[in-house]
């Protein structure tokens, strides 16, 4: 998990290289390896570009740094995430004639992009968001990964976009100020979150998962590039002759692609099917005993961590527990409030903040039942996505 965040305007008169190391710096429990910027200008003198970029390092760790271009700089992007299939592709671009100058999985978004321009998010395996900027064409790319496992925000008027991982990076920019968005808030105590492209904020969105956007000479365009299948109908499916086979199979090679890392690791365990499954299926690829991390309650009738425990003495895993009371959930409430973008009223929370923090002291990421998740020693934040990143509070990954 890193972070990601950058403008473009044509106001004028603003210290604007302080404003993108400002908002960098309201982001920087993302990504403590590194930081980097880019600033230019449009060709035509009108508006004025800036990228900025926090590193959680965890591919490539010498030579993946941030924002990243081409051979001739000419593209530049800021990404977060990571693409699971970058391997294939780089390959692919290379017989194209790409010329790569690292072995990140950041560089293949570059030329990815250089070769099938906004098409290439078609092409990713991946939890992703990211901004390019493509100089020749004068013109802004943002896109996110389907379904939204990275987050990325934004705010449009008509003399500046801004974007960002986090909201709180935004709210550096001069002007713009915190309200209350009263729809979104009517829909956070309908349903205790807020419906897309919403957000608690007025005026700031959310990119939809499995969408693009491009801006281009102030104007703004917005795509989705992918929509799940789940509601279409598929009579014509041929149902295979061994689908718990088929799934297993679909799971392990999941598992073993977001093993790719050059950083410790580990797996949060709960004890229920889907952790479990996760962290079995990570033994088969491991040579060592899995780093797994579980927590419970002071009250024993609502922990699962005999359940766990089950699971470690049957892989043999090196597992580490964390027991929470009543008064850490009241304890850390704060700092979990301070730490959300987006609220959401989900009480396991607060555990999940503490875990995180307790594994950040051994790993840099875990995998979990929800996917994958990325953690950092920096114990305010954590990222909670589908297929997540943490570190160790609750944000979107």
């Amino acid at each position: 998990m890193c972070g990601i965040a950058g403008y473009v305007t044509r106001v004028v008169g603003l210290d604007l290289g302080g404003t993108l190391r400002a908002m960098a710096a309201a982001i920087a429990h993302r990504g403590p390896d590194d930081e980097g910027f880019f600033e230019s200008g449009s060709s035509d003198g009108q508006y004025r570009l800036g990228l900025a970029h926090r590193r959680l390092s965890i591919i490539d760790l010498s030579t993946g740094h941030q924002p990243m271009g081409n051979e001739d700089g000419s593209i530049q992007l800021v990404f977060n995430g990571e693409i699971y299939n970058f391997q294939g592709l780089r390959e692919e671009l290379l017989a194209l004639g790409h010329v790569f100058a690292t072995s990140s999985d950041t560089e293949t978004i570059v030329h990815a992009y250089e070769q099938w321009g906004p098409a290439c998010v078609e092409r990713f395996n991946g939890m992703f968001a990211f901004a390019i900027w493509d100089a020749p064409r004068q013109r802004l790319f943002l896109a996110r990964d389907r379904f939204g496992k990275k987050p990325l925000y934004f705010r449009q008027t008509a003399d500046t976009l801004l974007f960002a991982s986090e909201i709180k990076s935004l709210l550096c920019y001069p002007g713009v100020v915190a309200r209350v968005d009263r729809a979104a808030l009517w829909d956070y105590f309908a349903y205790r979150y807020v419906l897309a492209p919403a957000t608690l904020f007025e005026g700031i969105r959310k990119l939809m998962p499995g969408s693009w956007a491009l801006w281009e000479a102030g104007r703004w365009i917005e795509q989705a590039y992918y929509r799940p299948p789940d509601g279409a109908v598929r009579e014509s499916l041929a149902v295979s002759a061994d689908p718990v086979g088929e799934f297993l199979e679909s799971l392990d090679r999941a598992v073993e692609m977001r093993m790719i890392s050059d950083v410790p690791f580990g797996a949060v365990l709960s004890g229920g099917i889907d952790s479990s499954a996760v962290v079995g299926l990570m033994s088969r690829h491991s040579s060592l005993p899995v780093k797994t991390f579980s927590v419970g309650f002071a009250e024993t009738a609502y922990s699962e961590l005999a359940y766990a425990k089950e699971i470690t003495e049957q892989l043999r895993t090196d597992h580490h527990e964390l027991t929470v009371s009543d008064t850490h959930m009241m304890q850390h409430l704060p700092d979990l409030i301070r730490s959300r973008d987006a609220p959401v009223a989900e009480p396991s929370d607060i555990p999940i903040f503490l875990l995180a923090r307790e594994a950040a002291r051994t790993v840099k990421m875990v995998l979990t039942g929800e996917g994958r998740m990325s953690c950092w020693v920096d114990i305010q934040s954590t990222c909670m996505s589908v297929t997540w990143g943490i570190t160790s509070g609750c944000r979107a990954s």
